[in-house]
C-alpha cells in the first residue's frame, strides 16, 4: 500500500512548524490516505546546535581558516566556553526556562563575537524587567556567531533560516545547481541525510514529498533527493510549494528530474491523490513532460484543519533577532499557522503574482467552521497563539471569527496580514484585541497617492492612516512593508515616501516596518506588460529552468541604492525612536530635494472622525463587557484593569441594561435600527441624541461596539 512521508526541508524556520505539510496531511489522511510528516528542518538545526556537532566543527577548523578573519580566530580561542554552554542555551530557547535567563544575562556568561559589537545598551532596550527576553536576544546573537563560525569554516551555503539561496535565486538552467550536487556533501549536508535515513527507516515510505516554499531550501531538497535516489531509488520523490508554483511553470529544462520525479504546482493535495490512486497526473511535471489534468479546484473547506500531529513541538526554539516588539513575532513564540481564507479578496495589486491560483482564487468557510479548526489545532499543539498567513484577511471575516471566538469564551492570541482599508473602524479593531488580536502587517507600498493608485493598491494615504490609528487605538501593534523603486518613482517621491513614515512613526502608527526593493515578476500585472508602468522589459528571453524576476529598464535619473541606503538608515533609527525630527531629506547621500509633503498629512488624520460614530441603522451593536452593575444614578461597567463608573437618567439606566443583555448574545445580529425602537419603549428623547452624546463615547472602550 502506498504510504507517503511529507517533508519539511532545511531551512525554513525554527520558532514553529511551517504549515504545508500539516495541511497535506490533514486533508489526505481523512480521505483515508497513510501519510506522515517530518520537520527534517527543525531536527537538523537542534543536532548542529549541539555540543558533539560543534566540537567536530572546531577540530575540523584550520589554521589557514582563522588565519584570514579575527571574528572565527576569536570564536577558535572561545572554544571551551562555546562547547560548555551550546546545550543549555539550546535548552533555554526551546524551553524558555526563565530560571536560566538571569544566568545568560550574565555578561560573562555567554561567549561573545561579531555579531555582539552591534547589540547596543541592552539596558535601554530591556530595561529592569525584561531579562526573559534580554536572554533570548543574547543567545540569538551566540547562534548568530556560530553560524558564521559554521559558513567560514564548513559551507558558504549555511544559514539559520535558508540554505544554498544564493545559488538558487532566478537560476537560468539547472546546470548550475547540479555542478554543486556533483561536489562531495559538506558535513552539514552529511548531518541532514543520517537524520532523514532514520525517518525513511522507521516510517517505510513510497512516496516522500517535499515542500519547497523558497529559494533557500531547493539545495537541502535536492541534496536529500540525490540520496534518496542512491540509497532507495524504488521511493518515489516529489516537490511542491511556494518555490516550484512561482519559478517553475515555464520549465523546459528536465536536468532536474534526475533527482525529482514529480513536480506540483499549486495546492498539492488533488496532485498527491491523483499519485496515490496511479491516476493521471494533475498540475504535474514529470519527466515526460507537464501534465495539466482536469480536476475542479479544492475549496478551503474541502482542504479543512491542518494536521500538526507528530511534529516535534517541544524543539522548535523562540529567537529574538531584534528588540523591535512587532518585528519580533516572526522569530519569537509557537505560532499555530493557518489560512483563514484561500486567496486574496482584493488580487488586483500591479507589483502581486495576481495570475497565480493562491492569490487570484478566493474563498473562504464559515467562521464558526473556522474557530473548529483553532480549537481542534490547539488541541494537537497545545498552543493557543496562531498566525493566520493569509495574502490579505478580509475584514468580514475578521468580524465574524472575532465575534465566534468571544461567543465561545475562546481565550487566544493572534496575528495576521491586512490591507489598511477603511473597513477597519476603532469598533472593529476593540473587538479584534478583545477576542485576541495582538498585532497586524500590511502594506503601505510606496507612501504615494498617485504610485498607489497607479499600483492599484485600492488604498490612499489617509484610509491607511486612519486604519493604523484605530489598530494603534485598539492596542494592536503595526508593522508596515514598505517599497522603493516602483516604475516611475522620482527621487522627490522617494524622498515624500519617507516623510509620511517618519510622521506615522513620530503619531505612534507604526511599531515596526521594512523596506524592500520592488522586483517586476512574470506572473504580476506590472511583469506581463511593463510597458503600462512607463518601463521597457531588458529582454524578453525565458530561461529554461527558472522565471520569476523581469528585468527591466527604466530612465531613472538617480542613484536607487544610495535611495535604498538611506530609506533603511532612517528606519532603523525609527524603530530605535530616534531620529524622527530629522528632516526626510537629510538621510539621503548626495543633493536631494527637501519633502514636499505637508508637515501636518498624518496629524490630520489623526483627528478625523471614526466611521463608527456615524449613525447606521442597519450595523450591528454589540457588548462585549461583563454584565453591568446597576447603581442608583447610573451603572458600572468593569474593565479588565478597572471599573468605570457612569451617571444616566433612571430611563437611560433601565435601557442600556437591556440593550446591554440583549446585544451580548454573540449568536445573533441586533441592529442600531433595533436599538433604536427599544429606547422608544424608554424614553420620547431622540435615540441618535443620546448615541451622539459623550456617554456613549465612554461606553465605547468597555465594550459597547458598532460593527
Amino acid at each position: 500500500m502506498e504510504k507517503l512521508l511529507l517533508i519539511t526541508p532545511p531551512f525554513v524556520q525554527v520558532n514553529c512548524p511551517y504549515p504545508a505539510t500539516a495541511y497535506l496531511k490533514g486533508y489526505l489522511t481523512r480521505q483515508g490516505y497513510q501519510a506522515e510528516q517530518y520537520d527534517l528542518s527543525i531536527e537538523l538545526i537542534n543536532r548542529l546546535f549541539s555540543r558533539d556537532i560543534l566540537l567536530r566543527i572546531f577540530d575540523a577548523c584550520t589554521p589557514e581558516q582563522m588565519g584570514k578573519d579575527p571574528n572565527l580566530e576569536r570564536m577558535y580561542g572561545l572554544r571551551e566556553r562555546y562547547l560548555s554552554t551550546i546545550d543549555t542555551v539550546m535548552e533555554f530557547l526551546r524551553k524558555g526556562d526563565n530560571t536560566l535567563a538571569t544566568l545568560i544575562c550574565n555578561g560573562e556568561f555567554l561567549p561573545q563575537a561579531g555579531r555582539f559589537d552591534a547589540a547596543g545598551e541592552l539596558d535601554y532596550f530591556f530595561g529592569n524587567l525584561g531579562t526573559a527576553d534580554c536572554a533570548k536576544f543574547l543567545c540569538t546573537l551566540y547562534l548568530q556567531d556560530l553560524s558564521d563560525l559554521i559558513r567560514g569554516t564548513v559551507t558558504e551555503h549555511f544559514e539559520i533560516v535558508r540554505y544554498g539561496e544564493r545559488i538558487s535565486m532566478s537560476i537560468p538552467l539547472f546546470a548550475k545547481l547540479e555542478a554543486e550536487l556533483r561536489q562531495p556533501r559538506n558535513p552539514i549536508e552529511e548531518e541532514m541525510v543520517a537524520l532523514l535515513e532514520r525517518q525513511i527507516e522507521a516510517v517505510r515510505p513510497t512516496l516522500v514529498g517535499f515542500t519547497a516554499p523558497f529559494p533557500g531550501n531547493l539545495l537541502a531538497i535536492l541534496r536529500c533527493a540525490q540520496y534518496l535516489k542512491e540509497r532507495h531509488p524504488d521511493i518515489r520523490i516529489a516537490m511542491g510549494g511556494g518555490y516550484p508554483s512561482t519559478e517553475l511553470r515555464t520549465m523546459t529544462d528536465k536536468a532536474i528530474f534526475r533527482y525529482i520525479d514529480y513536480i506540483i504546482l499549486d495546492d498539492g493535495e488533488r496532485p498527491l491523490e491523483r499519485l496515490f490512486a496511479g491516476n493521471d497526473l494533475l498540475r504535474t511535471y514529470a519527466r515526460d513532460g507537464y501534465h495539466e489534468g482536469e480536476a475542479a479546484p479544492l475549496t478551503h473547506a474541502e482542504r479543512g484543519c491542518p494536521d500538526f500531529s507528530g511534529l516535534p513541538h517541544d524543539k522548535y526554539l523562540s529567537l529574538t533577532e531584534v528588540t523591535n516588539p512587532m518585528h519580533r513575532l516572526w522569530s519569537d513564540g509557537r505560532w499555530n499557522k493557518m489560512m483563514l481564507a484561500h486567496g486574496c479578496y482584493w488580487a488586483k495589486c500591479a507589483f502581486c503574482d495576481t495570475s497565480l491560483d493562491y492569490i487570484r482564487r478566493y474563498e473562504s468557510v464559515p467562521a464558526a467552521t473556522f474557530v473548529d479548526w483553532m480549537e481542534e489545532v490547539i488541541r494537537q499543539t497545545g498552543s493557543r497563539s496562531f498566525h493566520f498567513t493569509d495574502e490579505a484577511a478580509p475584514p468580514k471575516l475578521l468580524k465574524e471569527i472575532s465575534l465566534e471566538i468571544l461567543r465561545r469564551g475562546l481565550c487566544v492570541s493572534w496575528w495576521t496580514n491586512v490591507r489598511f482599508e477603511s473597513r477597519y473602524t476603532g469598533d472593529l479593531c476593540l473587538l479584534m484585541a478583545a477576542a485576541g488580536c495582538i498585532a497586524v502587517s500590511g502594506g503601505l507600498e510606496v507612501a504615494s497617492d498617485r504610485l498607489l493608485k497607479k499600483m492599484n493598491k485600492g488604498v490612499d494615504i489617509a484610509q491607511a492612516a486612519l486604519a493604523m490609528r484605530n489598530f494603534s487605538y485598539a492596542g494592536i501593534m503595526v508593522h508596515a512593508y514598505l517599497m522603493y523603486g516602483f516604475p516611475t518613482q522620482t527621487l522627490q517621491e522617494s524622498v515624500d515616501s519617507l516623510e509620511v513614515v517618519r510622521q506615522m512613526f513620530r503619531a505612534g502608527l507604526i511599531d515596526s516596518a521594512f523596506w524592500h526593493r520592488y522586483a517586476m515578476t512574470v506572473h504580476s500585472p506590472s511583469g506581463t506588460d511593463p510597458e503600462a508602468f512607463g518601463v521597457r522589459r531588458r529582454n524578453a528571453h525565458v530561461h529554461a529552468f527558472a522565471n520569476n524576476e523581469v528585468a527591466f529598464v527604466e530612465n531613472r535619473g538617480y542613484d536607487i541604492r544610495l535611495v535604498g541606503e538611506g530609506l533603511n538608515e532612517a528606519l532603523r533609527h525609527y524603530m530605535a525612536g530616534d531620529g524622527l525630527d530629522r528632516p526626510a531629506h537629510k538621510w539621503f547621500a548626495g543633493k536631494t530635494p527637501r519633502t514636499a509633503v505637508d508637515a501636518s498629512l498624518i496629524a490630520d488624520q489623526m483627528i478625523r472622525p471614526d466611521a463608527s460614530r456615524l449613525f447606521d441603522e442597519n450595523a450591528r451593536v454589540v457588548w462585549i463587557g461583563p454584565p453591568p452593575v446597576r447603581q442608583e444614578d447610573g451603572l458600572v461597567l468593569h474593565g479588565a484593569s478597572s471599573a468605570r463608573k457612569l451617571k444616566f437618567k433612571p430611563h437611560e439606566t433601565e435601557f442600556l441594561l437591556c440593550l446591554m443583555q440583549t446585544a451580548s448574545d454573540l449568536s445573533r445580529k441586533f441592529t442600531f435600527g433595533e436599538a433604536a425602537e427599544l429606547f422608544r419603549h424608554y424614553s420620547e428623547e431622540s435615540f441618535v441624541a443620546f448615541y451622539l452624546s459623550k456617554k456613549w463615547d465612554l461606553m465605547r472602550p468597555l465594550g459597547l461596539l458598532q460593527i
